[in-house]
């Protein structure tokens, strides 16, 4: 192969790497994914030591609370229950992860009896 030859394939190679890379830096960001619950809080005691376990489980799956049971109205529909709780995870599969992990079905087994729950997982925008 003489040196022109090399020369062209050279760019060529280059110019397919360079459109590889473009196009990998160019691949949307996974959407954010919201865990959404609503609850009843039936046995505030064994609740809270659920709840002050919930924290490092979410952190481990990249979560991070948005509320966490503050006040709250219902503006339309059903009563809501009175707790409402949104958490943030980076992606819709890291939600669904930390929900089905064994940290977290672990720590959910100490709510048990203690609240009735919604628990929903919404991919964001």
């Amino acid at each position: 192969m003489g040196r022109k030859s090399l020369i062209a394939l050279a760019v060529v190679a280059g110019v397919v790497v360079s459109g590889a890379v473009s196009m990998w830096a160019q691949a949307p960001a996974p959407k954010k994914a919201y865990f959404l619950v609503q609850s009843d809080v039936t046995n505030p005691t064994q609740y809270a030591e659920y709840a002050k376990l919930t924290p490092a489980v979410v952190e481990k799956f990249g979560g991070r609370f948005l509320t966490r049971g503050g006040q709250s109205a219902t503006l339309e529909g059903r009563p809501a229950p009175s707790r409402v709780v949104v958490i943030e995870f980076p992606s819709y599969d890291r939600a669904q992860a930390f929900y089905t992990s064994a940290e977290y079905q672990k720590v959910k087994k100490m709510r048990e009896g203690a609240a009735t729950l919604q628990v929903v997982i919404v991919e964001g925008l």
